[in-house]
């Protein structure tokens, strides 16, 4: 006789069932999060970030970078090393990353001229150049780039002064090269090695020119710190008429908010070229300063240039309570610094020196 067969038991539900040792059936069970909702806080475990450079073999990586140096694979893989620093999700991985590197020199710079940053930089590729300048931007911005790039530098600068000088580059690459100038010059041994080269020269041109705010905001960043060294003084007596005129172009610039106390922080150290003081009624710098406070509404520019007109007009007392004045108000930081991601205005060694900058400048 056949037995009658007995329909399938139904599955307890994850709240219904008790749980192991609960006296109720109405304690409290933790229900698992639904994968649909979009409201559910999801909890990841804590892994160790493991940066995926360790694990690619570096002799290869540069032989596909010298082979095709204008190819868009040699773009497309300096992007994605770019993407490993400035995209990571720790600063652990970025330094592994920068660490990775610099040890395996993987630009080649010890190779100079067959260097695969020379040959990409000096390429008809467009696009693999501008990838290789946001590279070595982005690798300058960090501690462990800089050192790396100073370690090389009588090949590094060389060749970017003279892509920057021989070449109409894009907008864009021309903008990284000089930001990635200006990153390099906090260091005294790069500002040397810049003067030598003419770049004060070159970069006051360049503020005399049209270029975007990006290219001008570092390019006053360069002008500043050159300005910091004692063997620029010669060079700013030299060209002091240029620098009134690129100070007069920049603050003709309609361009109000964080970046007024930079524009007036290269005011500042213009200011501290005797000649430039001097003749600062003659080019009509003067007048360009005291033009700008009417145009907008502008705290920094209140505060910042009162000081500076006080400083052309030469009025001891009014000098005094205007210096007393803007240390109280900037809290004892940097003189018209504004705290970017990089290092822009001085060193931690020269960090109050604009604050002298005018007393020191009346020897010359």
């Amino acid at each position: 006789m056949r037995t009658a067969r007995k329909p399938p038991r139904r599955p307890r539900s994850l709240a219904c069932s008790k749980v192991a040792g609960s006296v109720d059936a109405d304690d409290d069970v933790d229900i698992p999060p639904d994968p649909k909702s979009s409201n559910t806080v999801r909890f990841l475990p804590d892994r160790p970030m493991r940066c995926l450079l360790l694990e690619i073999d570096h002799m290869k990586l540069a032989t596909q970078l010298t082979s095709h140096p204008s190819g868009r694979s040699t773009a497309l893989l300096l992007q994605a090393l770019r993407q490993q620093i400035s995209i990571a999700s720790s600063d652990d991985y970025t330094k592994t990353a920068l660490e990775w590197i610099a040890k395996h020199d993987l630009l080649m710079l010890k190779m100079k001229k067959n260097s695969v940053f020379c040959r990409v930089m000096q390429a008809d590729g467009v696009e693999s150049r501008e990838e290789m300048s946001r590279l070595i931007n982005t690798m300058s911005s960090f501690t462990r780039g800089r050192q790396y790039f100073c370690a090389h530098l009588k090949l590094f600068l060389p060749t970017v002064i003279a892509i920057l000088r021989g070449r109409r580059l894009p907008s864009t690459t021309h903008d990284q090269l000089v930001a990635c100038l200006q990153k390099l010059s906090v260091r005294i041994v790069v500002q040397r090695e810049m003067l030598n080269f003419g770049m004060l020269e070159w970069i006051i041109n360049l503020l005399e020119q049209r270029h975007s705010a990006y290219a001008v905001e570092y390019g006053m960043g360069i002008a500043i710190n050159l300005a910091q060294n004692p063997f620029s003084q010669p060079l700013q007596l030299r060209f002091a008429d240029s620098i009134a005129a690129a100070v007069i172009n920049v603050l003709s610039r309609d361009t109000h908010g964080p970046s007024c106390t930079l524009i007036n922080s290269f005011v500042f150290v213009a200011l501290g070229c005797s000649r430039v003081k001097l003749r600062a009624k003659e080019t009509k710098l003067y007048d360009a300063l005291k033009s700008r406070i009417g145009k907008r509404a502008c705290p920094h520019c209140d505060l910042h240039i009162s000081y500076l007109c006080a400083i052309i007009a030469g009025d001891p007392l009014t000098h005094f309570f205007a210096l007393c004045v803007f240390r109280f108000a900037s809290g004892i930081q940097t003189v018209f610094c504004v705290r970017f991601h990089s290092p822009f205005c001085v060193d931690k060694s020269t960090r109050f020196a604009q604050f002298f900058a005018f007393e020191k400048s009346r020897k010359i």
